[in-house]
């Protein structure tokens, strides 16, 4: 997907203070060109001793911040801002203590409110007639239900009809046995209806869901799956009327993410996300999709397909064609009722006492994983081998995926995929899913490469860590999101107990892919081309691919070659060479200056867009 998180220009630290977990930001513009965000400052994540409302303002579209402000708040949970029509600001929090400011967010006043039961706050609406809306959700039952290995939930909509001081439930928004709806975020669409997108909790990769009420919030239409997996949405609408969604990731790779178009693209239904940082891996080849990697996490590729919502009376229908030369114990599997690893010789299915199938090595076999009423039978090139019993009504039985079954250690791995093709049957919710790919096709998760964008990468950090979010338009025409980020990968990093808020700049043209095609996309592009077309001079230990391009400014060769030595490139123009470097890294910073020093040589998107149609 298109990502700026390696792109320290887009990022602005607004808070962060060792020793303190800073988190759950908002953020707004105010008058003139103010930006205003209100968060936690906590000692931890899980019941920490202390949790107090900071606010901070920023007179520079967010490039530097003020001292911190602390309204007068015994404690705060997730503050939500919003610019009432007077220009006041609000502050509502689950804390029952809302706070107005009248001078642009330098002091702040309480406001007790009454009458709300739940908690995660949305933004308050503004109806047409006055009236303000708000949503919040909690666990309902004491017990842990296993399909989603906590509570349930109850997502309820809140109404008051004098400016926040006292609330009445209005309605329930959703209640699901199987789905953990809630945070919800509600925005008005130009029609008059009001849409509902909700975080699903259950860690199963079941997508967020979304209802609609076309009565201002008295009634809402059934909960529908949608295209985006993630906590915590912040949506809303451009001044060019696009819908925008800023959102946690718990997707196969974590981050805090983006999204904007339309309602009907929203409300699409579900699509397949995946974790593949490496650039060069996976690969396409002649024969399919080729994983190859070593043991560790950084290059570690899984994708996650439509889950099942109810296993007692879901039926799935998994076939897969793949080729494993090497696997470690992690390396390589396929997910249904439960992780199924596939080696060069067998598939084990990952159940106390079962037995190994036997795999034909060397060749491609098609495997087939069917579920129903709590069994799983695997069939092996259309022979049926084994059946194993799963829990009927438990979560870890609903997740579907293939490719790393834990992506952090033995995981290992040579194989190639061919084809993958999936049905869902959900009766219980009348509800058919199919899905069918093949390597011919691309990668697997390409729409979420396509149309999500990538604020900031947080793959190695705990979820709870990263990614609650706020989002505003700026003064100079961009768009500022501000988040909370564990940054995972830095030394010190402790799980539940470290996070900043940070913030990024974006605009629309950042989702779009053809505007720069991105560095991750040219490696894997050019290492596609080069298994397909790699020749050697006959010694085997070095193998050559290359691409000429011919344009009125002169002819350019770009040549790979794998050796001894490393991944090689020699760059010609009209036939005299002018660089060699060796390495992706010193790849991108090479083709830069040859294109400066060749002015209309080097046109990337055009070059690796045709050598990808080639492959």
């Amino acid at each position: 997907m298109p990502s700026l998180s390696s792109d320290p220009s887009r990022h602005v630290v607004i808070d962060r203070r060792n020793g303190l977990y800073i988190a759950f930001p908002d953020v707004i513009r105010a008058g003139g060109n103010r930006l205003v965000a209100a968060y936690n400052e906590m000692d931890r994540h899980v019941r920490p001793d202390r949790r107090v409302l900071v606010v901070r303002t920023s007179d520079d579209h967010g490039r530097t911040w003020s001292p911190p402000v602390y309204p007068d708040s015994p404690k705060s949970h997730s503050p939500r801002l919003l610019r009432l029509p007077d220009g006041a600001l609000l502050i509502s929090d689950s804390s029952r203590i809302f706070h107005l400011s009248r001078d642009n967010g330098d002091t702040w006043t309480p406001m007790p409110v009454s009458g709300l039961t739940h908690d995660m706050h949305d933004r308050v609406l503004i109806l047409p007639d006055g009236a303000w809306l708000t949503a919040g959700h909690r666990h309902v039952g004491g017990g842990e239900h296993p399909a989603i290995r906590q509570p349930p939930t109850e997502q309820v909509v809140f109404r008051s009809i004098d400016r926040g001081g006292n609330w009445q439930r209005l309605s329930v928004l959703a209640a699901h046995r199987n789905l953990t709806l809630c945070e919800a975020s509600m925005a008005r669409l130009p029609d008059g209806r009001i849409l509902a997108l909700m975080r699903e909790n259950s860690f199963v990769f079941e997508p967020m869901y979304a209802c609609m009420s076309g009565d201002d919030g008295a009634s809402w239409s059934a909960p529908v799956p949608t295209a985006l997996i993630g906590h915590r949405p912040t949506m809303g609408f451009m001044r060019d009327g696009r819908l925008l969604v800023t959102y946690r990731n718990t997707g196969p790779d974590w981050g805090t993410c983006a999204w904007t178009g339309t309602v009907d693209e929203l409300l699409s239904g579900f699509r397949v996300h995946g974790r593949a940082a490496d650039p060069g891996n996976p690969v396409f080849t002649p024969e399919g999709m080729r994983v190859r990697n070593e043991p560790g996490n950084g290059s570690v590729v899984r994708y996650a397909l439509r889950p099942m919502t109810d296993p007692r009376t879901a039926a799935v229908s998994l076939e897969a064609e793949i080729r494993v030369d090497r696997a470690d114990a992690n390396g390589c599997g396929i997910r249904v009722g439960l992780w199924w690893r596939l080696f060069p010789d067998a598939v084990r299915p990952d159940v106390e006492d079962a037995p190994s199938v036997p795999l034909e090595p060397g060749r491609f076999n098609r495997i087939r994983l069917d579920y129903a009423r709590g069994e799983v039978a695997l069939a092996v090139n259309g022979v049926h081998r084994v059946t194993v019993r799963v829990d009927s009504d438990h979560a870890e039985t609903r997740p579907v995926m293939f490719g790393a079954p834990y992506p952090f250690e033995d995981n290992g791995v040579d194989c190639t995929w061919r084809r993958v093709r999936l049905d869902v049957d959900e009766p219980a919710y009348d509800r058919k899913y199919a899905w069918s790919w093949r390597a011919e096709d691309g990668l697997p998760d390409q729409w979420m490469r396509n149309n999500i964008l990538e604020l900031r990468n947080d793959r190695h950090a705990a979820a709870p860590d990263f990614g609650y979010s706020g989002w505003c338009e700026t003064g100079d025409g961009r768009l500022f999101s501000a988040y909370h980020h564990g940054d995972g990968g830095e030394e010190g990093y402790k799980p539940l107990c470290t996070a900043h808020v940070t913030g990024t700049w974006f605009s629309p043209d950042d989702f779009t892919q053809e505007a720069v095609m991105e560095k991750k996309d040219i490696e894997r592009i050019f290492e596609a081309f080069f298994e397909k077309y790699k020749k050697t001079e006959g010694d085997r230990t070095s193998w050559s691919a290359y691409w000429m391009d011919m344009t009125p400014n002169g002819v350019l060769e770009l040549n790979l070659t794998k050796c001894p030595r490393g991944t090689v490139f020699k760059v010609y123009v009209d036939k005299r060479k002018v660089t060699e470097v060796i390495g992706w890294e010193a790849f991108f910073p090479a083709m830069e200056e040859v294109a400066t020093n060749h002015p209309g040589l080097y046109d990337p998107d055009r070059i690796f867009q045709e050598m990808e149609a080639s492959i």
